[in-house]
C-alpha cells in the first residue's frame, strides 16, 4: 500500500475531510497531505489531452521514426501513452509519496474538496491500490458554516460561497452511485454520521484503508480545528437556519440540489 494512496474527497469546504485527514494522519504510518487548490485537475486534463495526441498523430510519427529515423517526419513524435501515465505517476510519488516516506510514514494521500469521481478514477488508473473516502455533510449545515467565514473573515465572500455550493452538487452527485466494491473502491461518509459515532467511523476508515483503527487516535474528535492560527480550534456559533439571510438560503432552492441532498438522506 506504500504507493497507493487513500483519497479523502468531500463534497466542498466544511463537510469534514480535514477531520479525516487529521484522524488518517494520526496513525503513526499515516501522512495525507492537504488541498493543492485542485491543481491536480489540470495535470490529469493535459495528460488525458496528449494520450489521445500520442495514439494519433504521435502513433504516426513514431511508426515513420522507426523506419526513417531522423529522416522521417518526427514533428508529431512522442513517447508511448503508458510513459505519459508513468510520467505523472512519477511526479505525483515524488511529491507526495517521497516526502512522507522522508518523514518516516509508509502510507499516504492527499485530501481535496474540488476533486469528485473522474479525478478518483483518473488517481486509481495511476495508482491501481488507491481508496476513497467521500465525505458529505447536510448543505444547510455547510452554508451555516459558510456564513460565519462570510461575516467574519476578510478572505471568503458571497461568491466563493457559491461556487462552494456549486461543488457540493458536482461532486455529490459524482458519488451518488459509487461503493466499496467498485473501482476505485469509495467509503461515502456523512458528516453527521462521522461525528455521531467516532468509533464507527474509525472502525470503518480502518477496515477500507487496511489500517489498524486502534493506532487512530480518538482524540481527534475532541478538538475541532476549523482554522489556521492560534484561533483555529475557538469556539464557533454558527446562526440557525432560518436567520441565515434569505440570500444565502436560496442557494439551495434547486431541484438538483434537492434530489442530491434526499439521496444522501437530507430533507431539505
Amino acid at each position: 500500500m506504500a504507493n497507493s494512496p487513500v483519497l479523502v474527497l468531500a463534497s466542498g469546504q466544511r463537510c469534514g475531510s480535514t477531520l479525516v485527514q487529521r484522524l488518517l494522519s494520526s496513525h503513526p504510518d499515516v501522512l495525507i497531505w492537504g488541498e493543492h487548490a485542485g491543481q491536480l485537475r489540470p495535470l490529469l486534463a493535459a495528460v488525458s489531452r496528449m494520450k489521445v495526441w500520442a495514439e494519433e498523430d504521435g502513433m504516426e510519427a513514431r511508426n515513420e521514426f522507426e523506419d526513417g529515423g531522423y529522416q522521417s517526419f518526427m514533428a508529431n513524435l512522442t513517447p508511448e501513452v503508458e510513459w505519459i501515465d508513468e510520467a505523472l505517476r512519477q511526479f505525483l510519488t515524488t511529491l507526495f509519496a517521497d516526502r512522507a516516506a522522508a518523514q518516516g510514514k509508509s502510507i499516504w494521500g492527499i485530501k481535496e474538496v474540488r476533486y469528485g469521481l473522474p479525478e478518483a478514477c483518473a488517481m486509481h488508473h495511476l495508482f491501481p491500490g488507491a481508496v476513497v473516502i467521500q465525505l458529505v455533510r447536510d448543505p444547510r449545515d455547510v452554508l451555516r458554516s459558510l456564513d460565519l467565514w462570510e461575516r467574519q473573515s476578510q478572505w471568503w465572500n458571497r461568491r466563493k460561497t457559491e461556487l462552494a455550493m456549486q461543488d457540493w452538487l458536482r461532486i455529490t452527485e459524482s458519488f451518488l452511485h459509487s461503493t466499496a466494491e467498485m473501482s476505485p473502491p469509495v467509503l461515502r461518509l456523512r458528516y453527521e454520521d462521522l461525528t455521531a459515532d467516532p468509533a464507527m467511523a474509525m472502525k470503518m476508515i480502518g477496515a477500507h484503508t487496511s489500517l489498524d483503527p486502534a493506532k487512530f487516535d480518538p482524540d481527534v474528535f475532541k478538538r475541532k480545528i476549523h482554522i489556521t492560527g492560534p484561533n483555529g480550534d475557538s469556539p464557533r456559533t454558527p446562526a440557525d437556519w432560518n436567520a441565515l439571510p434569505p440570500s444565502l438560503r436560496a442557494l439551495l432552492d434547486d431541484d438538483d440540489v434537492r434530489m442530491a441532498a434526499a439521496a444522501c438522506g437530507y430533507d431539505l
